[in-house]
């Protein structure tokens, strides 16, 4: 039966768009003095802002903490010779227009051992 209608036609946009999500995981332990380097691997549609926190409170980038993005699209926030006020639970929160994700994990700096 045709009803003379002009054809339905569904464009799809092929950009998907999905929430942010983690792909690793944080938790380390050190030993002062030592550099340490948490990465993260994200997804999401479109990418998310991505922040880094210790005890919930955000990380002011400069001389001590670097963050970047690696060429393998990786997220590195690196601690130069780490001190045991470090430690803490370290948060990496990320956020898109479709949501809002963050994984935790525990740096543990201990103190060097002297003989």
């Amino acid at each position: 039966m045709d009803f003379g209608g002009p054809e339905l036609k569904r464009t799809f946009d092929t950009r998907f768009r999905e929430p942010p999500a983690f792909l690793v995981r944080l938790d380390q332990a050190v030993i002062e003095g030592q550099e340490v380097t948490m990465s993260v691997r994200i997804s999401g549609q479109p990418k998310p802002m991505l922040y880094w926190l210790r005890n919930r409170v955000t990380v002011k980038t400069g001389p001590r903490h670097i963050v970047r993005e690696t060429e393998d699209g990786a997220f590195e926030m690196t601690i130069k010779s780490a001190v045991r006020s470090d430690s803490g639970i370290y948060t990496c929160k990320i956020i898109n227009e479709y949501g809002t994700k963050q994984c935790e994990g525990k740096l543990e700096v201990k103190g060097m051992l002297l003989f």
